[in-house]
């Protein structure tokens, strides 16, 4: 009977606990020492009174705000209100996380290497905390987890759905197309009717979510032009060599070195990725490393080829099809 329980596999602790230190370094990091900002920032953005692009991110604080909602009818602290149901949140959250990168792992991967994915992606998420509002950057990570599991289950169907939720959290969701063109590339389906159709639905998701935000609180301008962003890189220039030094350049010598014997699909994904970096340096600061995250979902696996010695498994065989 145990063998079929859900602690039967020593993964399953592993999940476990990851998720409880996570939750916990960005609770005490995060959110505990800033309440009243958060507070602030949350009532800004479902108000319409913040710039954008925090305007467009409103998933974080619409959930918040709902689980705050159901809360007030037991506690009557506010401020122990808002700190309770980001906690509730982010751990559902982080154990979504964890539980779905074991599940896109194991496509390649047994469950060895899939423990240590696990722990390395366990000790880059905290590094990457650097704001008081954060929280958002782990449901992209989420979202981008279950659109890479639907593309490799066959259920790519899903992709637009996925792609219209996500947006009302970050644009970045959209880049999840990208990887989807790849794998198509590589099974040789990117011209059917079907991936056509898939591609177009994708993108009408994206426009409808991104412009019905702009519809209701307006079309704001961001103050954070890209002239700004490119002047804040190169005069942290240091401090973003450094942050990339520590939590990136390993992964990339890793992948590197792994990339003759990886599949075709993580071959081309690494090579985009230098798309990913460009954009990133040109609509966001780079030491902020949260949203480099979905990045690791090509270089951990690449890595972990490496690490554990261990050649992907043929998911051609492994997809339902």
């Amino acid at each position: 009977m145990i063998k079929n329980s859900f602690l039967s596999k020593p993964v399953y602790f592993v999940i476990i606990i990851v998720t409880l230190i996570s939750y916990q370094t960005i609770t005490d990091r995060s959110i505990f020492p800033n309440v009243p900002k958060r507070i602030e920032l949350q009532n800004s953005i479902l108000s319409g009174q913040i710039e954008a692009p925090y305007q467009y991110r409103v998933m974080e604080p619409v959930l918040g705000y709902s689980v705050q909602y159901a809360l007030s009818f037991f506690v009557k602290n506010p401020l122990k209100i808002h700190t309770l149901s980001y906690q509730i949140i982010i751990f559902l959250v982080f154990f979504g996380i964890y539980s779905l990168f074991y599940s896109y792992l194991r496509i390649f991967f047994d469950d060895v290497a899939c423990m240590v994915g696990i722990l390395i992606l366990a000790v880059l998420i905290p590094l990457g905390i650097t704001s008081i509002w954060e929280d958002g950057d782990y449901y992209t990570l989420l979202f981008f987890l279950i659109g890479m599991i639907c593309i490799f289950r066959s259920k790519d169907q899903f992709l637009p759905l996925i792609i219209f939720i996500g947006v009302y959290n970050r644009n970045q969701i959209v880049y999840l197309l990208v990887f989807y063109g790849i794998y198509l590339y590589e099974q040789k389906e990117l011209f059917t009717k079907r991936s056509i159709m898939i591609f177009i639905l994708s993108i009408i998701a994206f426009a409808v979510g991104t412009y019905s935000l702009r519809l209701y609180f307006g079309f704001k301008e961001s103050p954070y032009k890209i002239s700004h962003e490119i002047r804040t890189n190169l005069d942290y220039w240091f401090q973003i060599l450094t942050v990339w030094s520590e939590q990136v350049i390993i992964f990339i010598i890793l992948s590197i070195a792994a990339y003759k014997r990886s599949p075709l699909f993580f071959r081309l994904s690494f090579i985009s990725l230098i798309a990913y970096v460009i954009l990133f340096f040109f609509n966001s600061i780079l030491s902020q490393l949260a949203k480099f995250l979905p990045a690791y979902l090509v270089m951990i696996p690449m890595s972990l080829e490496i690490l554990t010695n261990q050649k992907m498994k043929d998911y051609n065989k492994t997809a339902n099809r």
